[in-house]
């Protein structure tokens, strides 16, 4: 599964565990400053079953090319409309290896504490273990 995923995965990737679709911003600033993404996203509902027809929102949107270099990378993402009474996010994370982590910008997640996590993994089952573990 983490050879699949990792072929799939980009610097920055948005993911959504409820089922509603979500629209919303994403913006990354690098560890020096500069605004290396600002984007706008749709993100279809995680049980979308309907992937072939070109016209729906993807289940996951990718962004490639964001890492400069290694340090804290500032995270912000804002929603259309709240999931849990949340909209909005900002975190700082840290990415040191711009080759072999990722962003992720986890939106519902069954176990995650907050209706919308901003974390780095190396390998796609880094969520499971991050998010199985909640107390």
């Amino acid at each position: 599964m983490n050879t699949i995923a990792g072929a799939i995965l980009k610097d920055v990737n948005v993911l959504n565990g409820t089922d509603q679709e979500h629209s919303g911003t994403v913006t990354v600033v690098d560890p020096n400053g500069d605004t290396r993404l600002s984007e706008s996203f749709t993100v279809a509902p995680s049980d979308s079953d309907e992937e072939g027809e070109t016209d729906e929102p993807s289940s996951t949107p990718t962004y490639g090319d964001v890492f400069t270099d290694a340090g804290e990378y500032t995270v912000t993402v804002e929603l259309e409309e709240a999931i849990e009474g949340t909209s909005s996010r900002e975190a700082t994370v840290t990415v040191e290896n711009t080759e072999e982590q990722h962003i992720i910008v986890s939106l519902g997640a069954d176990g995650a504490p907050s209706p919308i996590e901003i974390l780095v993994i190396d390998e796609f089952s880094d969520l499971a273990d991050r998010f199985g573990d909640s107390e």
